[in-house]
């Protein structure tokens, strides 16, 4: 596999979006190793009074939360003219095409499955930073 140009995401925010503690801890150490600044969210509500606060270079957010789950919140986010234009990664546990094609079809712009591999984690930020949004 070609080596991956992490320099174009260092810097770059984040709002990583998941009810459990333990994945935003997981995510949050696998993208401060390659520069990004990364805030949290517990769920759909809570990530989007975020995203009317502060400015994020992209969204990755778990499908299945209280409150307002990762449908609804890709749902809001890609309707919404001032935010529509973040990238969203869902990452889920849900491998079934049918919550892979919902998602995309709502808008998320990729689809990663629980637990993410570095590698994975590496070649979805550089197909989201690499696109002009």
């Amino acid at each position: 596999m070609a080596q991956i140009d992490v320099s174009i995401w260092r810097g770059k925010s984040v709002l990583v979006v998941d009810d459990y503690q333990a994945v935003r801890k997981t995510i949050k150490e696998l993208f401060a190793i390659v520069g990004l600044k990364v805030s949290e969210a517990s769920n759909g509500v809570e990530a989007l009074e975020m995203l009317n606060a502060e400015k994020f270079d992209l969204i990755v957010s778990d499908l299945v939360m209280a409150e307002m789950d990762g449908f609804e919140l890709t749902e809001t986010v890609k309707n919404n003219p001032r935010l529509r234009a973040i990238p969203l990664v869902i990452l889920s546990t849900h491998a079934d095409y049918k919550y892979i094609f919902k998602a995309l079809r709502l808008g998320a712009d990729d689809y990663l499955i629980k637990p993410p591999t570095t590698e994975m984690v590496n070649i979805v930020l550089a197909r989201v930073f690499s696109h002009e949004w």
